[in-house]
């Protein structure tokens, strides 16, 4: 329990990081009425144009102690609330109900002091329904909520930082007859070697009228790469994610996507987006991967850039700070991508919770299992619920070495539990049979004496095995060959 401190683990408080609102919800309505008698609905409040901050806490909490006794909030109060621009809205919710009002003013026996002093913001007591109407897990959950009622988990955020949050583009209030805005990037990130990168964004209609057609500029260098004529029926508040055509980037890219006609508003109409260039690359991976002190929560996948899953380890898989090295092929040459996945969000950061941190390596091989290229690197230092890094295959890794006299083959391939090796010899020889993983261990090795001339069928059982690539080696008599075989 990252959000709790050890104290509090004793406490019967459960809680998954996906059970969470996420980000661009739409934040359920409520109407509640404070500790001096004043009632209020937020959707009224958002009506109005107002921005508006949810601190769910507990009187007990010490993180939210902490954050309150910061000021942050406060600040953001007087700077930003009636008696400031009038713009911006905070409450604090007390949600845990067997709380007392003495808990609230620190006078109680289930508190970390006094949080009515000082806090000109409302305070609503007695909200676990509110609390459990956002699916909240855990003290504190602070929500900024825009006035078109999309949400963002906002957090323990600086005064300054929250002003950020709430005077962004996709955060403002209709406050004229047309006026659209351009809002996050949406289309993809990478670009590989003959391949074109599809380009789309978010238009959000900030206008009281129906938005019903713009033009959107793609620029690099200030120079326009691309240009889309929208049209469509977008009523105020509404969202539409564009889909403005496909562009072969070449490596890394900066681009300004932006409203050149329709609008009347210039503040809101531009967006800032980068596209990687993807790294050169062998059909041979390499992860190398150190857990935090929650290694359930990682998990890592390759797929092609159709989106094809070529291989993964999903979350669950791993321990806590454990190291692990694993391989993977992908079928062809073409663009790929790495990303590794943590399903709280924070990545493999855990020094923020009091732990270890992760990191995670990932190379390509050569023929001779040596490094062809660096494709990802991460050291545990940013949160992340998806990193992702790009691959462009282009050579072809063929651990393979067939001998001239004698052949064989193994199949299925990939492996679930047994193989069957086919043999073929052109005279009687001494064979053995070895499994080697991709570190030079021999994982098993059969013996199977002298053979005669001639063709042969021979199981071979891999259900012992971890899911990795195996170089499968038949000796035979002088003669040494090998095969890359798969193990799922």
């Amino acid at each position: 329990m990252k959000h709790l401190y050890a104290a509090f683990t004793a406490l019967l408080i459960t809680f998954s990081a996906s059970a969470q609102l996420p980000d661009g919800s739409i934040a359920p309505d409520f109407t509640a009425t404070d500790i001096n008698g004043v009632e209020h609905n937020l959707y009224d409040l958002l009506d109005e144009g107002k921005k508006v901050i949810l601190d769910f806490s507990a009187t007990w909490c010490p993180p939210c102690w902490s954050y309150h006794e910061s000021g942050a909030l406060e600040t953001v109060w007087e700077q930003y609330g009636p008696d400031g621009t009038d713009e911006v809205y905070v409450f604090y919710i007390e949600s845990d109900d067997t709380t007392t009002p003495e808990d609230l003013e620190g006078t109680g026996s289930n508190t970390q002091g006094n949080w009515v002093e000082g806090t000109g913001y409302p305070i609503i007591d007695d909200a676990a329904n509110i609390f459990d109407a956002y699916s909240n897990t855990y003290y504190p959950t602070i929500y900024t909520v825009c006035p078109n009622r999309m949400l963002q988990e906002s957090g323990q955020l600086a005064a300054a930082d929250h002003a950020s949050l709430l005077f962004a583009n996709d955060c403002a209030a209709a406050t004229m007859s047309n006026d659209a805005a351009v809002l996050n990037y949406t289309g993809e990130t990478i670009t590989c070697s003959g391949a074109a990168t599809a380009v789309s964004v978010q238009l959000m209609n900030l206008g009281l009228d129906n938005l019903t057609s713009v033009t959107l500029e793609c620029m690099v260098d200030g120079n326009s790469i691309m240009s889309y004529d929208w049209s469509g029926n977008l009523e105020t508040y509404e969202i539409e994610d564009v889909q403005m055509g496909s562009y072969q980037f070449n490596g890394n890219t900066e681009m300004t996507i932006a409203v050149t006609s329709g609008d009347m508003n210039a503040e809101n109409d531009m967006t800032t987006a980068s596209v990687e260039g993807a790294t050169e690359s062998s059909t041979l991976f390499s992860i190398n991967l150190t857990t935090d002190g929650w290694g359930a929560e990682t998990g890592w996948e390759i797929r092609a850039i159709d989106g094809t899953l070529i291989a993964s380890v999903d979350a669950g898989a791993y321990e806590n700070a454990t190291t692990y090295q694993e391989y993977a092929s992908v079928p062809s040459t073409g663009c790929y991508t790495f990303t590794l996945t943590d399903t709280y969000g924070d990545g493999l950061f855990g020094s923020q919770w009091g732990n270890v941190d992760g990191n995670c390596q990932v190379y390509t091989m050569t023929d001779d299992l040596d490094i062809y290229s660096y494709v990802y690197a991460y050291d545990g230092t940013y949160n992340f619920s998806e990193d992702t890094r790009a691959a462009d295959v282009m050579s072809v890794v063929g651990i393979e070495e067939q001998a001239t006299a004698s052949t064989f083959n193994v199949y299925p391939n990939p492996v679930v539990n047994t193989a069957w090796v086919d043999l073929s010899l052109t005279s009687s020889e001494d064979v053995r049979l070895d499994v080697i993983n991709l570190i030079g261990q021999k994982v098993s090795s059969q013996d199977l004496g002298t053979m005669s001339a001639g063709n042969s069928r021979l199981p071979l059982d891999m259900s012992g095995l971890d899911s990795g690539i195996y170089l499968v080696t038949l000796t035979a008599g002088e003669t040494v060959s090998t095969l890359r075989v798969t193990k799922q």
